[in-house]
Parts: C-alpha cells; structure tokens; sequence
C-alpha cells in the first residue's frame, strides 16, 4: 500500500531533491592501497538516455571496474535490438573488450496494434584497462545493434539507477 496524505507528498518532494546522489568514497589511508570507488546514482526518473559520472583515476597502471545497475526498457512493434555501453572519456573501452549489454526483441502482434514493452532490472559490469590516471568521464549510452532496426529504449524508468565505478589493481 502507497503512502499518500503528508506523507507521500514529503516523499515525493524529497524524491524531486535527491535526483542525483553524489557518493565519494573515502581513499585509503596509504597511498599504495587501493581500491577507490565511486557511486552515482539517479532516483526514480522517468527517463534517461544515459548517465555519466567523473572519476579521479589514481594510477594509469591500474583497471577499472564498472557497474550499471538499474532498470533498462526496450519498446517495439516489430523486431528490434538496443545496446548499452560504457565510455571511457567519450570512447568505448578496447581493453580487453567493449562493456556492453544488448535487448533483442522478437515483433509484438501488428493484428492487435500491440507493443513489447518489459521494463527490466539489469546490470552492466566490466572491466577496462589502459585508461589513464586523472580525471575520467564514464558513462553508459544507449546505441542501436549492428544489422538490427532500432527500438524506443529507456534507462531508468521507475527505479534508482546507479553507476558505480572502482580501482583495482591489475
């Protein structure tokens, strides 16, 4: 059962404040210790084409790890595929391979003028390499599929979707 009165409506102006939440981890206490993460995350909006967040990356030696996690939509009347991938200062990461996640639908039923239309929880993981140290912008886009017609997708309907980005050593 939903809230409603006082109470959903605090809710829902507390919802419209923290649209984005910001979350800088603290750094180890010795230099040589890593990992150092970061998390974005956007709260309940309808729609978003695609999420970016700035990184301080420590060392160029070093890989990073990232994390969609969140609700992913693909809409069509007849068959149709969307990508999901992640840039690495405005380019796909080529070490060792793309960070990537595709939906594929079939066709809905053209007799009925009907659509697909599954909102999904899903998660976007990969490591990257040879990127290097200092500021890095990483975000997830929404691409079409080689060969595929292109579907209406969504990022983030409904639901928190986050982006969570981390160090390691290789």
């Amino acid at each position: 059962m939903r809230p409603q009165g006082p109470v959903a409506a605090s809710a829902q102006r507390l919802l419209g404040l923290l649209l984005l939440l910001l979350l800088q981890l603290q750094a180890p206490s010795s230099a040589s210790e890593i990992p150092k993460g970061k998390q974005k995350a956007l709260l309940r909006q309808r729609e978003v084409v695609d999420l970016e967040c700035t990184f301080t990356k420590m060392r160029s030696n070093s890989a990073l790890r990232v994390l969609f996690s969140g609700s992913l939509r693909l809409k069509c009347r007849s068959a149709c595929c969307q990508r999901w991938y992640f840039t690495f200062n405005g380019a796909e990461c080529s070490g060792p391979l793309p960070i990537e996640a595709i939906i594929y639908l079939d066709q809905g039923s053209p007799e009925l003028n009907s659509t697909i239309n599954i909102h999904r929880t899903s998660s976007v993981e990969g490591l990257c390499e040879g990127i290097g140290a200092g500021l890095v912008d990483v975000a997830i886009w929404v691409g079409t599929c080689s060969d595929y017609p292109k579907g209406d997708a969504s990022t983030g309907w409904n639901s928190v979707s986050r982006i969570i980005i981390e160090e390691l050593p290789k």
